[in-house]
């Protein structure tokens, strides 16, 4: 049944807006689903993070490689960033230290980058880093992340699996959802399907590569390249309520009761 649902989504794109919803924080979140990074997405995310005067911090504890400090500070100010700053470690005694989360309290922006998100929960979820990210998208600033730094983005994170899904936490930044990413290109409707059977009071949303959403407050904008999915369970028996949206689009995380 699920392999016949992925057919009738890729085979015909049903597409439904929604309201806008009052924002509950001034801030915004960019969540990417990986593969590519348009150079649209590049630009609300620089925009968002103040332009010329962006100041970002960029996380790139995903990432199983050595961190590059000099690149990825080149990259950014290409990008447009006025600073820079690089934070990286795999110690919780460090992330919750005063001196560590410091650049993230003069932060306009944040970016989180691909890789393994089990290194980035193990390395971040509950200590003051992810406190200082959410008192930056309050104070109007923004984090983006892409792959792995889109799935943290979710506190019930899917860590890994094929089809069965393995739960971890992550960062309580996107409401009521779970992301899953690479979502077409890796074919992962299944995954989804069962994260939100075990957790039915949850938005599953499946973002494609070089595609992107904006979230402000519960209202979510597709950018990028390629289409989300965007999963609601409708209780038991039922099927799955199963909307497709396209660049431009919005829908909304309206809490389910």
């Amino acid at each position: 049944m699920r392999y016949l649902l992925l057919g009738l989504i890729l085979g015909s794109f049903i597409v439904t807006n929604t309201h806008a919803a009052e924002s509950e924080q001034s801030g915004a979140l960019i969540v990417v689903g990986g593969g590519g990074l348009p150079e649209s997405i590049v630009k609300r995310f620089v925009e968002l993070g103040g332009g010329q005067e962006m100041r970002v911090v960029v996380i790139p504890t995903a990432s199983s490689l050595p961190v590059d400090e000099e690149k990825i500070a080149s990259l950014w100010q290409k990008r447009g960033a006025k600073e820079v700053h690089v934070l990286h470690t795999t110690d919780r005694e460090v992330a919750n230290s005063a001196e560590f989360i410091a650049p993230l309290k003069e932060a306009t922006a944040v970016w989180i980058g691909g890789g393994s998100q089990s290194r980035l929960a193990e390395a971040y979820a509950g200590t003051a880093v992810e406190k200082e990210l959410i008192a930056l998208v309050q104070r109007g600033g923004v984090v983006g992340g892409t792959s792995a730094g889109a799935a943290i983005q979710s506190q019930v994170m899917i860590a890994s699996g094929r089809t069965e899904p393995e739960i971890k936490t992550g960062l309580n930044l996107v409401p009521d959802a779970i992301i899953d990413q690479h979502f077409l290109k890796r074919n992962r409707m299944n995954r989804l399907l069962s994260a939100i059977d075990q957790y039915p009071h949850l938005y599953g949303i499946g973002i494609d590569e070089a595609t992107a959403i904006e979230v402000q407050g519960r209202e979510c904008r597709v950018l990028g390249n390629s289409f989300v999915v965007v999963v609601q369970d409708q209780g038991a028996g039922k099927m799955p309520n199963i909307r497709t949206f396209n660049q431009g689009e919005s829908f909304e995380l309206t809490p389910i009761e």
